[in-house]
C-alpha cells in the first residue's frame, strides 16, 4: 500500500507528469502554481509517494474575503464581509482515480485550513468547482452552494472543525504517583492541562463521549470534567 506524503510545494517537486483529467488544473499546477507560491497569494500542498518527488495530488489555499449576498446569517455571523480561505485548486491524478483519495485529500485541504484559522482567524471556508462533476463532490462532503450560484460552495469553520473532530488529547503518565496528565486543545485554539488518576481518566472519557460535542469550548470541557469527577482538578492543590 502506497503512502502518501503532504507536505509544502517545493523546488525539488516534479510536476511534469502531473495529469488530473481537467486540463485548466494541470496546466495551473506546472506553469502558475509556483508563481503563486513565491508571491505569497496562495500556498500549494502536493502529495508524493515516500522517496519520491514525483507529486500525485495537490492542492492550493488562498485568503480571501466574501460579501454575505447570498449567504446565510449563520455563515455569515452577520457580518456584512467575512474573512475566508479559498479553496482554490484540488486534484488527484487519474493514476490514484477510484481509491476514495480525493475525501482524503479534500480532508487534509480542510485540515490545513482550520488550523490556520486558530492563528489567523476566519469564518468560512470558499470553494469555486470547475464543473458539475466538481461541485457534486464538494455537495457530497457537506458544502453549501451559495444563494444563485451553484458552483461556489461553503462551509465554515466551524463545521469543519467538528467535522474533522479538532480538539485533541496529548497523555503523559508518572508510574510512581499513579498519575496521569493530559492536555487539551481545544477548537478555540486553548490548551486545557489536567492531571488526574487512573480510574478519573476512564470516567472522564466514558463522560466526554456521551456529550457528542466536538466543538466544546474550553469553559464546556473544564466543566464536563468537574461533573464527572465530583472535584475540581483545575484549582486542586
Amino acid at each position: 500500500m502506497t503512502v502518501w506524503i503532504s507536505r509544502e510545494l517545493g523546488s525539488q517537486h516534479d510536476l511534469s507528469s502531473f495529469d488530473c483529467g481537467k486540463e485548466p488544473l494541470n496546466t495551473w499546477l506546472t506553469g502558475q502554481s509556483r508563481r503563486a507560491h513565491d508571491a505569497g497569494t496562495a500556498r500549494t500542498y502536493v502529495w508524493t509517494a515516500e522517496n519520491s518527488n514525483v507529486v500525485r495530488a495537490y492542492y492550493s489555499i488562498a485568503p480571501t474575503q466574501v460579501v454575505r449576498e447570498g449567504l446565510t446569517r449563520s455563515q455569515t455571523g452577520g457580518y456584512s464581509v467575512i474573512p475566508a480561505y479559498l479553496l482554490a485548486r484540488l486534484a488527484l491524478d487519474q493514476s490514484l482515480r477510484g481509491q476514495g483519495l480525493g475525501a482524503e485529500l479534500l480532508f487534509d485541504a480542510i485540515d490545513k485550513i482550520v488550523r490556520a484559522a486558530v492563528v489567523g482567524g476566519g469564518r468560512l471556508i470558499v470553494v469555486d468547482a470547475l464543473d458539475d462533476d466538481a461541485a457534486k463532490f464538494y455537495l457530497h462532503h457537506d458544502f453549501t452552494p451559495v444563494k444563485d450560484n451553484p458552483h461556489r460552495l461553503v462551509m465554515t469553520i466551524a463545521t469543519a472543525r467538528a467535522a474533522l473532530g479538532i480538539g485533541t488529547v496529548s497523555v503523559s503518565s508518572d508510574p510512581a504517583s499513579r498519575l496521569i496528565s493530559l492536555v487539551f486543545d481545544t477548537p478555540e485554539g486553548t490548551t486545557v492541562p489536567v492531571v488526574l488518576s487512573a480510574a478519573e481518566l476512564g470516567t472522564v472519557a466514558t463522560a466526554l463521549e456521551s456529550l457528542n460535542e466536538p466543538e466544546l469550548s474550553e469553559d464546556g470541557l473544564r466543566a464536563a470534567i468537574i461533573a464527572a469527577i465530583g472535584r475540581d482538578p483545575f484549582h486542586d492543590s
